[in-house]
């Protein structure tokens, strides 16, 4: 009766066993099949330039020239396609989360509304390429071209831009709070209602840029270039604007409560109607400055020179009205 008993045990622990190596004889022939599966997707998608809705995650596509290729809806998590050519492209609604694309061309190549999520592109150039509605919170773009490009309702939350090139680009509605575009080149970019709370914009050059109804709340930029830039309604209450540029830059109605100024330039600023409330002012140029309608109640005005400055029902820091040039 024992020896039964025991070659029941045994059968069962050969049966576990043969059962244990089974499964992994089966997973070991997935993967195989998987990876030899992917491999022809590489291989077709380099010879036909074509993989619409493919699962390329984890692809190694370096340095090859994909120039015009479609890959729309295709997924590339984790891809390396660093000094890839995907000039002129599609990947829109593409997903390319964690990829790496470092140096990789991009000029006019199509990622609307694709998922590119901790991304690594720095020094690509997207020159001219649509990213409108796309996704790259977290992602890595310093020193990358985006001259020209249309990044409007694109959201860059968190993302660094540092001395990336935005000279024209169309970043409408954008979300970049609290990204860093410290020295980064915005020179007539189109920035309007975007949000940019506790963004850093040290040293960037928005000259001639377009931000209207933009949130700036609690943003840097001290030392930032913003001649002739349109701020109009925007909020920059709590901004910091130490040193920053803004001759001949409009503000009119925009939020400048308790931001701080100090030693800024605004000479030929037009901030009619702004509000200036509780603002650090010490130092500041506002030689022919436009204050028309302005409230700068609480604001610390020491050492500023107004002479030239322009008054008409502007209430002063200690809450008088001024009309001097009502008339």
């Amino acid at each position: 009766m024992s020896a039964l008993k025991l070659d029941k045990r045994d059968l069962r622990a050969f049966s576990i066993l043969a059962v244990f190596f089974g499964v992994l004889i089966a997973l070991a022939s997935s993967t195989f099949f998987s990876h030899v599966a992917k491999a022809d997707r590489v291989n077709r998608l380099i010879d036909r330039k074509s993989c619409s809705k493919c699962d390329l995650d984890d692809a190694s596509l370096v340095g090859v020239n994909l120039e015009g290729a479609n890959l729309k809806n295709t997924s590339l998590r984790r891809a390396r396609l660093s000094k890839t050519n995907l000039r002129t492209a599609d990947l829109s609604s593409a997903i390319l989360s964690e990829a790496d694309l470092t140096q990789t061309n991009f000029i006019n190549a199509n990622l609307e509304e694709a998922i590119l999520n901790g991304v690594i592109l720095r020094e690509a150039n997207l020159t001219e390429a649509n990213l409108s509605g796309t996704y790259l919170g977290d992602s890595s773009l310093q020193d990358a071209n985006l001259s020209n490009a249309n990044l409007s309702s694109t959201t860059l939350v968190r993302s660094n831009l540092e001395n990336a090139n935005l000279r024209d680009t169309n970043l409408g509605d954008a979300d970049l709070s609290r990204a860093n575009l410290r020295n980064a080149d915005l020179l007539r970019a189109d920035l309007g209602g975007a949000i940019l709370q506790k963004a850093k914009l040290n040293g960037a050059n928005l000259s001639r840029a377009n931000l209207p109804r933009a949130d700036l709340t609690r943003a840097n930029l001290s030392r930032s270039h913003l001649r002739d830039a349109n701020f109009g309604d925007a909020d920059l209450s709590r901004a910091d604007l130490r040193g920053a540029d803004l001759a001949g830059t409009y503000l009119g109605e925009a939020d400048l409560n308790n931001a701080n100024l100090q030693g800024a330039n605004l000479s030929g600023a037009n901030l009619i109607r702004a509000n200036l409330v509780g603002a650090d002012l010490r130092g500041t140029n506002m030689s022919t400055a436009n204050l028309r309608r302005a409230n700068l109640s609480g604001a610390d005005i020491t050492g500023v020179d107004l002479k030239t400055a322009r008054f008409c029902k502007t209430t002063m820091p200690d809450e008088t009205i001024n009309n001097r040039d009502c008339s």
